[in-house]
């Protein structure tokens, strides 16, 4: 699910797919009319919000979205879905500063560097840590994850349909 941002898209961003681009003025809007559940300022003063749809979604089918460490805290302790999280993060800073200068980010190196040591100080209240050092192996293992995690999900309701549907009672 695209969560809310303010900035402007890369050009190989989609919106309504990497994010939902609005302006500063649809994003206060979309603040008073409380259809955010959390919001920051991070990035180059650019505001990112959580779409209320996270939390009141009647929808089982699972949703990924993209979430700081303390938006995701808040999801997390908020929602009736099951909320995993995957911190993912480079092997090291010289890598992250390469990345960013890939992207054309070279003048906001230093702020994105000093945020992402904030966030890495978070990283434990995630349930994996996936560090993104080649891309092939990156997606092999953000796979696995959501393999095993879909597997999971998929067995705790079949257990408890089957314990519902036998009138099995636990110990």
């Amino acid at each position: 699910m695209p969560t809310y941002t303010t900035r402007a898209a890369r050009p190989t961003e989609r919106d309504g797919i990497e994010y939902n681009f609005v302006s500063d003025e649809a994003f206060t809007k979309l603040r008073e009319q409380g259809q955010l559940i959390e919001y920051t300022r991070t990035y180059s003063d650019s505001y990112y919000g959580s779409p209320r749809e996270l939390l009141d979604s009647e929808d089982p089918t699972p949703l990924a979205a993209e979430l700081e460490p303390t938006g995701f805290v808040k999801v997390r302790a908020m929602s009736a879905r099951r909320v995993i999280g995957i911190f993912v993060t480079t092997r090291t800073e010289t890598e992250l500063r390469s990345r960013l200068a890939e992207r054309g980010l070279t003048p906001d190196t230093d702020n994105r560097l000093r945020i992402r040591s904030l966030q890495q100080t978070w990283s434990w209240v995630y349930d994996y840590i996936l560090v993104n050092t080649d891309r092939d192996d990156f997606l092999a293992e953000l796979s696995t994850v959501i393999k095993s995690e879909l597997i999971r999900s998929r067995g705790m309701r079949y257990i408890t349909e089957l314990q519902h549907e036998e009138s099995i009672q636990p110990y």
